[in-house]
């Protein structure tokens, strides 16, 4: 029954950076930090779980058993050895020495136990709070409670810090505690930092882990995953890996949704931003506020398709109309398009819209940065429809 419930965690066109893992297991030289790294959506939390679990199996090999008490425990995320880090907002104001959760309202714990319970069936799930935007430091207080403790189970303690980079925020308080942990590091304790922007986190942390790059999958590995694994047909498996730009995330949530309302939408976006009335301008301000409102990450999940669709005018602009476009059931109208606006500065546009797209996971004036938005765009545009 065990073997039926659990299945091995596949990390999608990472099997490099699992043989550099399992290899550093089998010689015995598991380090005391890790700093994973790479885009979006390419399996670094997931392979931290495995990574974690692998540590602490009673009888691995070169994948974790799936059979052992250990191995069930981290397949659910329940294990002792195991803490999870990840941003949380401040909603409740705490002292020093409370725990982290203490600032959460009652309504956010118990949403985050139900992403932990998620996280824990699908590693590859985006394990986010609303207004999340630092680990606290009470997180890493916590963790130096835990980790000079002696284990309650046997096996390594794996501290899994998801979004890394949010250390440094709230200047670095978070960053600096964890740094004079990593300077004296517990025995059989390893820390495993998962970040796509490894820039924002200081030298001094840089240079007390061991860094492994994630680097985006490969089409051709994401339409195979679509087409054996989740049944998708040749022509969506392929139209989703181009679509996905190496991110499974985006992947995974574009076989979920219908291609032909994606395509609506986007189309409408474009038609809303390059209007010459106002009326248009409203519309797209009308679609901005009430997505935002009811769902932030489909709205910066819609922007970064239109980012997608810009990108497919650019390239179609320079390719003498021998284009292989991301979006491909959008090369009529992105040509069209080309036709209205011959002279456009679509990279221009692409920074202007990927700006933007960053800016609606803060706080901000959200009718203000519409608007500047839509002068960028139409300054990008010129005066040549």
């Amino acid at each position: 029954m065990v073997k039926e419930k659990m299945k091995q965690l596949r990390v999608i066109g990472q099997e490099t950076v699992w043989s550099q893992l399992v290899s550093i297991y089998k010689r015995d030289k598991i380090g005391n930090a890790y700093l994973f790294h790479g885009p979006e959506g390419v399996g670094k939390e997931a392979m931290a779980i495995k990574f974690a679990s692998l540590l602490n199996c009673c009888q691995a090999d070169e994948e974790p058993c799936l059979r052992c008490q250990s191995c069930m425990k981290f397949n659910s995320l329940q294990h002792s050895n195991l803490t999870i880090i990840c941003p949380f907002p401040i909603e409740k104001k705490i002292s020093k020495n409370d725990s982290p959760v203490k600032a959460l309202s009652p309504k956010t714990v118990d949403l985050l136990s139900q992403l932990i319970l998620k996280k824990g069936k699908d590693p590859y799930f985006k394990l986010k709070l609303p207004r999340s935007n630092s680990i606290l430091i009470n997180s890493i207080r916590e963790i130096r409670k835990k980790v000079y403790l002696k284990n309650v189970e046997l096996g390594r303690k794996m501290i899994l810090i998801f979004e890394a980079d949010k250390l440094m925020a709230q200047q670095g308080q978070s960053g600096n505690a964890l740094l004079k942990i990593l300077e004296e590091p517990p025995d059989f304790t390893t820390f495993v930092l998962c970040t796509e922007k490894p820039q924002r986190l200081t030298e001094t942390i840089h240079s007390r882990c061991q860094k492994i790059f994630f680097p985006p999958i490969l089409d051709s590995q994401i339409e195979s995953y679509l087409k054996s694994e989740l049944k998708i047909s040749e022509h969506e498996a392929l139209l989703i890996s181009r679509l996905s730009q190496g991110n499974m995330m985006i992947a995974r949530k574009l076989a979920n949704s219908d291609i032909a309302d994606i395509n609506g939408v986007v189309q409408s976006m474009v038609s809303w931003i390059a209007s010459k009335n106002e009326n248009g301008w409203r519309k797209f301000l009308s679609h901005v506020s009430i997505n935002y409102r009811a769902n932030p990450s489909d709205l910066i999940f819609q922007f970064k398709l239109l980012s997608f669709w810009f990108r497919d005018a650019l390239h179609d602009q320079n390719s003498s109309g021998n284009s292989k476009y991301i979006m491909s059931i959008m090369g009529d109208q992105i040509k069209e398009f080309n036709n209205m606006f011959p002279n456009a500065d679509h990279t221009k546009i692409i920074v202007a819209i990927e700006k933007f797209a960053n800016s609606l996971k803060q706080n901000f004036q959200l009718n203000l940065v519409v608007m500047n938005l839509l002068i960028e765009i139409r300054d990008g545009l010129g005066n040549s429809a």
